[in-house]
């Protein structure tokens, strides 16, 4: 009798999910996780997503792996591989408990890559300024960096707020949300500690002094989390947003404008 190959699944992102036959494991950013079949619940294939629930004690959230961006086809597969093989008799344990983590490995060092970012930009950035100054006049050459400065700040602040705004909308719904302690103030930004389903520690930084806080993390990157805001202050980073859109709107527009100038002669 002929056996299966083992089953991978390569989702959204770097998530990988391999059946091996005596256990699932799932690789993302965060290292790879080894899902013994004791541990598991279930396994649900929904659409092109899979979810694989870990067996939960009583009164306790179940931990949920999820990887998304998957062939249905597969999905479905996968979901009934692993369903075929489990214990016959679910025993009352702590699923979680039972998944062992291995670490990614060190990236390797990105010195050179920041220095060689930093000069992509600093050398077109440069040779345009010293286009504006001499096919234009003077003034143009030192307005440039206003309006450079503008569209720079502009595009960190539409950056920063848009990033924290669409994981405040996915987080909740889509990753881990826990329970983080207060740790300690550093640098006027209170530190907090949580722990992922592994047991990894991390930290995440904030402005707000509490003795605990909520916090919702991705699951295929824990180190990535986000606080709950209300709709006050989410109104709040949504005018930021689009300030800064208009910033840097607004400093392209002038950029664009001294350039026509310049050639105009």
């Amino acid at each position: 009798m002929t056996t299966a190959s083992p089953l991978v699944l390569r989702g959204r992102g770097d998530a990988v999910l391999r059946f091996t036959g005596a256990a699932v494991v799932l690789g993302r950013a965060d290292g790879e996780h080894h899902i013994p079949l004791e541990a598991i619940e279930s396994v649900h294939p929904e659409g092109r997503s899979v979810e694989i629930e870990l067996i939960a004690l009583a009164d306790a959230e179940p931990v949920v792996y999820r990887v998304e961006d998957v062939s249905e086809a597969a999905a479905t597969a996968f979901a009934d591989a692993v369903e075929a093989t489990l214990p016959d008799e679910v025993v009352d344990v702590d699923g979680s408990a039972l998944v062992t983590h291995r670490p990614p490995a060190a990236p390797a060092p990105r010195d050179h890559r920041t220095k060689l970012l930093a000069a992509g930009i600093a050398v077109p950035v440069v040779a345009l300024d010293v286009f504006l100054g001499v096919a234009g006049r003077l003034e143009y050459a030192l307005t440039f960096w206003i309006a450079f400065v503008v569209t720079a700040v502009g595009g960190l602040l539409a950056g920063d707020m848009g990033r924290d705004l669409y994981r405040m909308w996915r987080l909740p719904r889509y990753g881990i949300t826990v329970t983080a302690e207060s740790w300690h103030k550093a640098y006027g930004s209170w530190v907090y500690r949580y722990r992922d389903t592994t047991g990894v520690l991390h930290t995440y930084k904030t402005r707000s002094a509490l003795a605990s806080k909520e916090l919702s993390y991705d699951p295929r990157d824990p180190k990535v989390a986000i606080h709950h805001e209300g709709v006050p202050a989410r109104c709040g980073m949504a005018f930021i947003t689009l300030l800064g859109c208009g910033m840097a709107g607004g400093g392209l527009f002038g950029i664009g404008w001294l350039v026509l100038e310049a050639l105009k002669g």
